[in-house]
């Protein structure tokens, strides 16, 4: 079923936009707090969230009216604050973190691409999921809802909502030891 406002999104629409605004505000600058976690200021959110709605409008042709308008956003608002984080490490150099690490070039090459094929496999391992399943874990882990917000949202029942939960999990722990990755 298609959401109308989101029909009206992608006709260019004004006063969707500023419907979605509205409505979606305060979600996206709680998803946007969330994965900054504290390192940016008060003002920063705020323009991140004011980015996050014009990355809405300039690619509103490319939104889904059929599905929920809330991951698109959190996903546009949490690449902002990486994109944000990452420009200001560079800005600013060394992180405290290198400065304490011990480490040779190489150890840390290694722990990157170790992360690299980590982040690859998960992302291969919820891929594996069944929609519900998927859509649970990515909403529960990644946009940081609790499990009332995705049951309501999704139309399931709490208990429904907590047992994807625990079989994507599980599913997901098999799919990664399988691979030698485990938390041994």
């Amino acid at each position: 079923m298609k959401d109308r406002l989101l029909v009206k999104l992608k006709s260019g629409n004004v006063r969707a936009f500023e419907n979605i605004i509205s409505r979606y505000g305060g979600y996206v600058l709680k998803v946007i707090r969330n994965h900054s976690m504290g390192q940016l200021c008060n003002e920063d959110c705020e323009e991140l969230l004011d980015d996050t709605f014009v990355s809405l409008w300039q690619n509103r042709e490319t939104v889904n009216e059929s599905s929920s308008i809330m991951p698109y956003l959190a996903v546009i608002a949490k690449n902002k604050v990486y994109n944000r984080l990452r420009a200001l490490r560079s800005t600013y150099g060394i992180t405290k973190t290198e400065i304490s690490d011990k480490s040779s070039p190489s150890e840390k090459f290694d722990t990157e691409f170790d992360k690299l094929l980590l982040t690859e496999c998960l992302r291969k391992a919820i891929d594996n999921l069944s929609k519900k399943q998927n859509e649970v874990f990515i909403r529960f882990y990644f946009y940081g809802e609790h499990l009332a917000a995705i049951s309501d949202g999704m139309r399931i029942s709490p208990s429904d909502a907590r047992t994807s939960l625990f079989r994507a999990r599980e599913s997901v722990k098999k799919y990664l030891s399988e691979r030698s990755y485990s938390d041994e």
